[in-house]
């Protein structure tokens, strides 16, 4: 009977953990808060909407106004520049009014300029013929270095979407050859720290099996744009394209989460960020996040007018829609099974409980018999009981009190270790806090001092603004706080740095340069063993950009020997 209620007990839990079970991406931890920080700003993505219409409506208020021509051909200008990733037809509506005007018709450079702009946001919006035969209009040998980049660039653009498009066809080729073409005449016309060059000559290097090498420089540009721009969107799109060519599955993920962030934040309805997100969360199994961004997709490529981009998605549609509806049409009939189970099982288990009450009265019966005849023996051993009772309830106190005293001597022990540790870093702290106060007050009086004397000797000013526009004083108290914080490190962990690769690949161990005691690597996870491990704090204590210690971490737990413990072990380094 016991066998038939447990096996009833099992099979009910087990058709509830099935019910339960969802699919989930098996993401690392950062790309998991990256995908909820992502969620998050989509969340807020009216409120990022509003804050562009405003803008926009500000701007045509003051073009209502604007008297001088030359202020309302810049205001044409502003206010196609907030429709040009939010609005096709609004930015070609306000295109062509500059086009229109008198003043701009008698420059032809601010024509061709106007026209090269109309032409790639046709390209964006997917009437490639149109903006295709713009281009072709404009005279190249009329353009100046600046326009011809513009152009060249528009080229690039339009046969980069038109082989994406075309990808399933055999033309994509005929269209990534005009590409490379456009691509190779961009290259002689641009500055080498162009936004362009580094956008489509940078990527053709990837395309061509550069990869590393293209990755480093898009990183390094991509940290000079703030995330919610477009450049810092495109910029993160494509390292999220080379990290894929090279088969860097992670950093693709976070890199397609980053544009798709910075999307939002900018209000960018022309976008091809959300698409690849749905995708990726398709094969991952999370169909829930991949039905959601798919139709954030389709629309904003519906507000934008991106037909190439609606297209592109809708593609994508009826299979993420299909998987969506299975998975829903699954459980909805898994939760009917498990309610039809747990009927019969309740059946089975009033069954159960109806013949188990009736044992147990029968139990009860024969048990009252035995209770009778022990009663007679009860009584005659009840004094030897109640002694040896005594006695166990003494024994159990006097264990009961040592087991305690044995604890509290523990948690003594344990305090005393955790003090005299807490006593020496304090004493570390103290000492590098007074030493690099001293350092600093004596650095300021000299620096005080060499003003003085350069203030005094013949006024010459451009001597002192020199003196005073240098960061030579603060470059040394920092290079000498930072000194003073190694020295103090390991002071409390002398064999810090052994701790640190023992948790490391043998062949990836951090050995500082002569003369040094520590460098940034080792910096950043000693602050982290400190207790220090919000990266924006050791951002700003190591005066390196956010992304920086964001490279830093990501690539320090790859060269770890257990990655997904890293980060734990470095916080539980203690000296030997």
């Amino acid at each position: 009977m016991k066998r038939f209620v447990l096996i009833m007990l099992v099979t009910l839990i087990g058709m509830t953990l099935v019910s339960c079970h969802d699919n989930h991406s098996d993401a690392s931890p950062e790309l998991e808060e990256l995908y909820d920080a992502l969620d998050e700003e989509i969340e807020r993505s009216h409120d990022y909407d509003l804050a562009k219409e405003k803008r926009i409506v500000d701007l045509k208020r003051e073009l209502v106004v604007a008297e001088d021509e030359q202020r309302r051909t810049l205001l044409l200008e502003k206010i196609a520049e907030e429709f040009e990733a939010y609005n096709a037809d609004s930015t070609l509506y306000y295109l062509d009014r500059n086009l229109d005007r008198k003043s701009v018709r008698a420059d032809r450079m601010e024509t061709f300029k106007l026209q090269i702009r109309k032409a790639d946001v046709f390209a964006h919006a997917g009437l490639f013929s149109d903006a295709l035969e713009i281009l072709r209009s404009i005279p190249r040998d009329s353009l100046d270095n600046g326009l011809a980049e513009e152009y060249y660039s528009t080229y690039c653009a339009t046969y980069q979407y038109l082989s994406e498009y075309t990808n399933e066809h055999s033309i994509a080729g005929q269209y990534e050859k005009l590409r490379a073409l456009y691509t190779d005449s961009l290259n002689m016309v641009t500055d080498p720290k162009s936004f362009n060059r580094h956008v489509y000559v940078v990527t053709a290097m990837g395309r061509e099996g550069h990869e590393n090498e293209a990755i480093d420089i898009l990183t390094n540009e991509l940290e000079k744009y703030e995330s919610g721009t477009r450049e810092y969107s495109i910029l993160a799109s494509t390292l999220a394209y080379l990290h894929n060519i090279s088969g860097h599955t992670e950093e693709h993920k976070r890199y397609l989460v980053l544009s798709a962030v910075s999307d939002v934040k900018g209000a960018v309805k022309e976008n091809m960020s959300f698409r690849a997100m749905a995708t990726v969360m398709y094969y991952e199994g999370d169909v829930e996040r991949a039905n959601r961004y798919l139709k954030k997709s389709i629309a904003d490529a519906n507000f934008y007018s991106a037909y190439m981009r609606n297209a592109q998605s809708s593609k994508m549609l009826p299979v993420i829609d299909d998987a969506y509806t299975s998975r829903q049409n699954a459980m909805t009939s898994r939760l009917k099974n498990m309610v039809l189970t747990s009927g019969i099982l309740s059946v089975g288990l009033i069954l159960t409980l109806l013949i188990m009450l009736k044992q147990f009265r029968s139990l009860g019966k024969a048990n009252e018999k035995i209770r009778k005849a022990n009663a007679e023996l009860t009584d005659m051993s009840g004094q030897l009981k109640d002694a040896n009772s005594e006695l166990k309830e003494k024994n159990d106190e006097l264990s009961e009190l040592s087991e305690k005293l044995r604890h509290v001597n523990e948690e003594l022990a344990r305090q005393n270790v955790e003090l005299h540790d807490y006593n020496k870093v304090k004493e570390q702290y103290a000492g590098l806090f007074m030493e690099f106060c001293s350092s600093a007050i004596s650095t300021l009086q000299h620096y005080q001092q060499s003003l003085r004397v350069a203030a005094t000797k013949g006024g010459d000013k451009k001597a002192l603004l020199n003196k005073l526009e240098s960061s030579d004083a603060a470059d040394q108290l920092l290079k000498n706080f930072y000194a003073r914080f190694d020295e103090a490190i390991l002071n409390i962990y002398p064999d810090f740095i052994e701790r640190f690769n023992d948790l490391l690949r043998p062949e990836e161990r951090v050995e500082p340069k002569a003369g040094e005691l520590l460098n940034t690597e080792l910096r950043l996870f000693a602050l982290i063993r400190l207790g220090i491990d919000d990266s924006a704090k050791i951002a700003n204590f190591l005066r390196c950009s956010l992304s920086t210690v964001y490279t830093y971490r990501s690539k320090t737990r790859k060269r770890a020997l257990d990655p997904a413990t890293f980060e734990a072990s470095v916080k539980n380094i203690h000296t030997r």
